[in-house]
């Protein structure tokens, strides 16, 4: 029981807390029949002030009883009883409370009076009975919120029928996002009414009159289940969830809407658990369903055993074609367990159309593994393996595989580990040694090739395998710009072969303006473009007399 300090502590109303404290310092020093005045003034006052919370919040009973009443209360008419019955009326109070106020109305009218008792004495207050008062009036009126009771509740069992009861259209995997309207409805309720309320929900859930109503049912539920801490509700929702599942089993809609607060399902019995498991087995393992809410239920394997010997199973309903193609999708809902459960699976596809070259194949397969955390899932292959994926990357850039050249690109270069930056540089230089496509597109490609520098160079310093890079940069510049000597000798050759000296001079200063051109789209990244430049700089003794020492 609390004292009359932690009492006076509780009440945050300054005008409520300035009647209290009067009441409780005049029991202090023997002044009874004050104390009982003060703190009958403390309820009423308070009373008033929750009803003009409740006609704010547009509550159409407490409306109309407090326009009844605000006349009289301003022409100081006999407003008191009144007053408690308009609590009652409402549901603030229940009848039991109501019949105990009116009781210590007549107690406070008694004391307030000249009263006597049958020997003609004036009535005194006892100690015991001052005590009595303040905690009574405590209790039922200045300790409680502005809140209602078994009225309200009826009301708003009522209103739920009402396919518009919530302004939007509601999906049973979404239910808690409606937990803040939920809960605004709720906290206006009396606590004691709460397993009223709860009780009659689930009765409602046996024979909803629309599917409308089974959600907005249901969304109530949820939403009870997740706020039952915060709440306090007497009876745990698990119980009334194992009752209502033991005598009337689930409905598709039931069982989403407890998928969507899976943590919960820890709480229910080992019965329901077990019934639960089996209508999810039949439900989406069986018929292959991959709906949202079960999908990411199993999300939560870690902390739900449930979940967890679903998920054992799960893999073999869908086949990886389609989670390849939905990626975006399932890596959402699943969150890490996507890399966990198909990441493997995921490495090998890439892998095997990473060789295609073929964009259709490449661009779904690399960006579900780039989902997966694509540097964390290649470093668990072997150091030959990891090899050979760098040199899978670097062949597949092409102008169609547009994951792959945003995985490489300048921009993402940071994401990049700097390991692997190392081993696509080796492999990249590895294929400069010998004649490969990769020489002839290096200039398509070398904003993907000056990223990987950018970051070696940064983190690492002066970068080795540059200069081969280079080389073949000047090689594909000026390969055509020769000497006046082999220009003519080339000529020649090409008139005697039918094709004429003339078209050839042509393709060779093409050649060269194609090639320049080519590097020149470097400059739309500017950073890129500084980079490009600063090499230049530091390599100036490889370009003296090419057509890229003008680019400095």
């Amino acid at each position: 029981m609390l004292d009359f300090d932690e009492i006076l502590v509780s009440v945050k109303s300054p005008q409520i807390k300035k009647y209290l404290e009067e009441s409780i310092k005049s029991y202090g020093v023997g002044n009874y029949r004050s104390a009982i005045l003060a703190v009958w003034i403390a309820a009423m006052f308070d009373f008033v002030k929750k009803f003009e919370v409740l006609v704010d919040q547009c509550e159409p009973t407490a409306i109309k009883k407090w326009n009844n009443l605000e006349p009289k209360i301003k022409d100081h008419k006999n407003w008191e009883n009144e007053l408690i019955d308009a609590a009652e009326a409402v549901a603030m109070i229940s009848r039991y409370e109501a019949e105990t106020l009116r009781a210590l109305s007549k107690t406070r009218n008694r004391y307030a009076h000249p009263s006597f008792d049958d020997v003609g004495t004036l009535f005194d207050p006892t100690p015991e009975e001052v005590r009595y008062f303040i905690r009574t009036l405590y209790d039922i009126v200045l300790s409680q919120p502005a809140q209602l009771g078994a009225f309200y509740v009826t009301r708003l069992l009522e209103a739920i029928k009402s396919p518009d009861f919530f302004s939007t259209k509601l999906y049973a995997d979404e239910l808690t996002l409606k937990k803040d309207l939920v809960l605004e409805k709720i906290n206006r309720i009396s606590p004691k009414q709460l397993p009223r309320l709860v009780k009659a929900l689930f009765q409602a859930l046996n024979s909803p009159s629309s599917r409308e109503h089974e959600l907005n049912i249901l969304c109530f539920i949820v939403n009870l289940c997740t706020a039952e801490a915060e709440l306090q509700i007497p009876t745990s929702m698990s119980t009334f969830w194992d009752d209502y599942i033991s005598n009337e089993g689930l409905s598709f809609w039931a069982a989403l809407a407890i998928l969507d607060c899976p943590e919960y399902l820890n709480q229910l019995s080992e019965q329901s658990q077990q019934f639960i498991e089996e209508y999810l087995r039949v439900v989406f393992l069986k018929d292959k369903r991959s709906d949202k809410s079960f999908i990411k239920f199993l999300a939560y394997a870690d902390v739900v055993p449930l979940a967890k010997s679903l998920l054992d199973d799960f893999p073999a309903t869908i086949p990886l074609d389609e989670i390849i193609r939905q990626s975006g999708h399932y890596s959402d809902l699943l969150g890490a367990k996507f890399a966990e459960i198909f990441g493997e699976a995921i490495l090998n596809e890439t892998r095997q159309v990473l060789k295609t070259r073929n964009g259709y194949k490449v661009n779904p397969a690399l960006s579900a593994l780039r989902r997966c955390g694509i540097w964390n899932m290649v470093d668990s292959l072997s150091l030959i393996e990891q090899k050979d994926f760098a040199n899978e990357l670097i062949l597949s850039l092409n102008s169609n595989n547009y994951e792959t050249m945003g995985l490489l690109s300048f921009s993402n270069r940071s994401d990049i580990p700097i390991k692997w930056i190392k081993m696509l540089l080796e492999q990249w230089d590895e294929n400069f040694r010998t004649p490969s496509w990769v020489q002839d597109k290096l200039l398509n490609y070398l904003e993907y090739y000056l990223g990987l520098v950018e970051r070696y160079t940064t983190e690492l310093g002066h970068c080795s395998l540059l200069e081969n890079a280079l080389q073949i940069v000047i090689s594909q510049t000026i390969a055509k710009a020769e000497t006046p000597k082999q220009l003519s000798e080339r000529s020649e050759w090409y008139e005697k072969a039918g094709g004429g000296s003339e078209w050839y001079e042509k393709a060779a200063v093409g050649e060269v303006s194609r090639a320049l051109e080519k590097i020149k789209k470097l400059s739309s990244n500017e950073e890129l473009w500084m980079f490009w430049k600063r090499l230049l700089s530091e390599h100036q003794h490889l370009i003296t007399a090419t057509p890229l020492e003008t680019m400095i």
